[in-house]
């Protein structure tokens, strides 16, 4: 088989994977939107406050984000299903045709799909609570900003289902924990080392602290929005491709 990037063969195995899920995600789609819209009746009809609206839209936003990983841990359960992993890896589909559609699936896919559905909650909360003028500022740069994050955070957990077998979303949180705690002790560590009060007890120097500042305002930023998503796609490529070997 040819292992280039064939887009008839993606947009087929495409098509395969949304069939073969088709009923599961419309209805986990109609179970949480109707337990939202429940919710958003309830609160915006209590409470009619312009803020009501406001903390239902973030509301909106953390149940995305977190629907979004724990749906983006799940979307190689077939490769990793003892019954069904043989029929999944010897799929005529590459490697890399596998990895586009699983990530055009968790990722653009479904930013379009929830977004579709906090408009709708959101312009039901408003005018339940009869502020349907709100409705424009509750897509602002904090909506945004956290659609952002979800789309390059969410490779973390893409290469989480790539990775574990069974229970990959708790999985990726319990790496998450241990990654970040391992930073946190080297960082602590290495602050003791520099500016302990046994080796030197001037505190940071000038240059230490804008060069400090450079990193945290500009290579930090940079790694996180442009590098971070496609390291951790790549990554995620190159377990495929040792699974379909």
């Amino acid at each position: 088989m040819n292992t280039e990037l064939n887009l008839n063969r993606l947009g087929f195995f495409l098509r395969r994977q949304l069939y073969l899920n088709f009923s599961t995600m419309w209805i986990a789609i109609a179970a949480i939107l109707g337990l939202l819209l429940i919710t958003s009746a309830l609160f915006a009809s209590i409470d009619s406050d312009a803020d009501t609206v406001l903390k239902l839209r973030n509301l909106y936003l953390v149940v995305f984000m977190l629907g979004g990983y724990i749906f983006t841990s799940k979307v190689f359960d077939e490769m990793h299903a003892p019954q069904k992993s043989y029929m999944f890896l010897t799929l005529p589909v590459s490697a890399t045709e596998k990895l586009l559609a699983a990530w055009l699936i968790t990722s653009p896919l479904y930013v379009l799909v929830a977004g579709l559905m906090m408009l709708l909650l959101s312009f039901f909360s408003s005018l339940i609570a009869g502020n349907v003028e709100a409705l424009p500022s509750l897509f602002d740069e904090v909506f945004f900003n956290c659609v952002g994050v979800y789309m390059v955070t969410q490779a973390v957990f893409f290469l989480g289902a790539t990775t574990f077998r069974g229970n990959n979303c708790l999985k990726t949180l319990l790496a998450l924990i241990v990654v970040a705690m391992l930073i946190g002790a080297y960082s602590a560590g290495l602050g003791y080392l520099l500016f302990g009060h046994s080796n030197y007890g001037g505190g940071p120097s000038e240059e230490f602290r804008e060069t400090a500042e450079y990193i945290f305002a500009n290579i930090i930023p940079l790694l996180f929005w442009w590098v971070l998503a496609p390291f951790l796609l790549l990554v995620s490529y190159f377990k495929l491709k040792e699974r379909q070997v």
